[in-house]
């Protein structure tokens, strides 16, 4: 059978079957799967952000929730407050109890702001959340007559590169208002 005795079903099939074409059709399917990859990756990118910008949001969340508790702890209760307020002010010494109880606000004071520390380390918050926040105001309590006294030994419970960045905020602190702070020194 020569080419002229083939039907027109066969010289249809030959034409689609013929090996330029497919290797046409080929390269067209490779670039579509190129752009349906390209497309993909995309859209899993914009999946991550969304996903870090909630993860962000979440950790705004519950450091703001941390720090509400503490916050009511001293404005819920009178005498706490009261507490506070002589020893960040040195209106009046404290009683033992109410030194070993300041202690203890001091010291939930200096663990929130390190979660947040932390969190700024890790890229989840941003610095100024602690170099212009909570790390200042952890300084300010630093430098009142209540946490002079109490910091030295507060501060040794504290991992060494955050008690190094709060040294680093009691010196700027004790500079800005020419106070006598604690010594940034390790207690021994």
């Amino acid at each position: 059978m020569s080419d002229d005795d083939q039907t027109p079903g066969q010289t249809l099939r030959t034409a689609i079957l013929d090996r330029a074409r497919l290797e046409y059709w080929a390269l067209v399917a490779e670039v579509v799967s190129a752009i349906a990859v390209v497309i993909s990756l995309i859209f899993v990118g914009i999946q991550l952000r969304d996903g870090n910008v909630v993860s962000t949001r979440a950790e705004a969340n519950a450091t703001q929730d941390q720090w509400t508790a503490f916050n009511a702890s001293i404005y819920g209760d009178g005498e706490t407050a009261d507490i506070y307020h002589a020893a960040t002010t040195g209106v009046r010494p404290l009683a033992p109890v109410e030194q070993l109880r300041f202690t203890f606000l001091l010291r939930e004071q200096g663990w929130l702001t390190y979660q947040g520390w932390e969190r700024v380390r890790v890229g989840l918050r941003p610095p100024e959340s602690f170099y212009e926040g909570a790390g200042v105001d952890l300084a300010i309590v630093i430098c009142t007559p209540g946490g002079r006294g109490a910091w030295p030994q507060v501060r040794r419970e504290f991992p060494p590169a955050y008690a190094a960045d709060i040294d680093i905020l009691v010196s700027a602190q004790a500079r800005t208002l020419g106070a006598a702070c604690p010594s940034t020194a390790p207690a021994s």
